[in-house]
């Protein structure tokens, strides 16, 4: 049996409260490099993102393995959340193969190829060719 409780989030907050200063948003910025709290389990950043897609903390979870990676399936498949370190191309094939409603990948899995994150996207975009909205796959990273 698993227990939770309310907490902070595992994502900084953005700060818009002065938008029209320079140093503030590049403060902002600076801030928003590792977004992710450094003490935050994979399992804490897992039920967030969980609750923010819109599914409860019932919610069937089981880790599977994609392309030699672990990712986490969500609903027998409907969510796919992946928080690995290393995202590669056989992994985001993968992944879309598997037809899921929503992809979830931790922005800093991509290490900072935009290439590879541009790729992604269009992975997801031919998936989603002659598809109807509702079918079609949302990615976002985090």
């Amino acid at each position: 049996m698993r227990a939770f409780s309310l907490d902070r989030s595992n994502f900084r907050l953005w700060d818009g409260s002065q938008p029209d200063d320079p140093e503030k948003i590049a403060e902002q910025l600076e801030l928003h490099e590792q977004h992710i709290d450094p003490n935050a389990t994979p399992e804490d950043i897992l039920y967030e993102l969980l609750l923010k897609a819109g599914f409860p903390l019932t919610t069937k979870v089981e880790k599977v393995e994609m392309a030699g990676k672990e990712v986490f399936s969500i609903s027998d498949g409907a969510l796919l959340i992946c928080l690995q370190d290393e995202i590669t191309t056989e992994l985001i094939k993968a992944m879309a193969d598997a037809d899921p409603l929503q992809v979830i990948c931790l922005d800093s899995g991509f290490k900072n190829n935009d290439q590879l994150k541009a790729n992604a996207v269009q992975t997801f975009k031919v998936r989603n060719r002659g598809k109807d909205k509702e079918s079609s796959i949302v990615f976002r990273t985090v």
